[in-house]
């Protein structure tokens, strides 16, 4: 009798031990389930923004050569949209060079791994890199810079 308490103990502990690590495994799928769902939610936007960011640099470019006030409204107002969704600028200019988030478009005079010049505007998307940065590098020449 006292043999078979102790064995329909011991299988209540395993029963228990199998219900806890079962709940534990469905807990943590749960979770991963939420931050996949999460993650697809916000990167799923991705290519519209890309898109979008064609006709941002295009204005851009229009408004260094127009310099128009309401121009200006318009690209600040297109750009405060893309960043409610998650876009934000790379900071490149002055920057140490940074492989992950710029592309290198050419070597020129200048302090040495230094960012000189922003040829194309980087973006992130929430903490991904969208879009790199297009930048003129410092070869570490002392001549001037341009």
């Amino acid at each position: 009798m006292v043999k078979k308490i102790k064995d329909t103990h011991a299988r209540l502990e395993e029963l228990e031990n199998n219900y806890r690590r079962a709940l534990a495994d469905y807990q943590n799928q749960e979770r991963r389930h939420q931050e996949l769902s999460s993650s697809l939610v916000k990167m799923a936007s991705s290519a519209l923004v890309e898109k979008l960011l064609l006709s941002l640099d295009a204005l851009q470019m229009a408004q260094v050569h127009l310099k128009d006030k309401g121009l200006q409204m318009v690209i600040d107002q297109l750009f405060a949209t893309l960043a409610q969704e998650g876009l934000s600028e790379i900071v490149s200019d002055g920057q140490d060079f940074d492989p992950l988030t710029m592309d290198c478009t050419e070597i020129i005079p200048g302090p040495q791994n230094r960012v000189i010049k922003t040829v194309s505007q980087g973006y992130f998307l929430f903490d991904k890199v969208l879009r790199p940065a297009k930048v003129k590098v410092g070869s570490g020449d002392n001549a001037p810079t341009t």
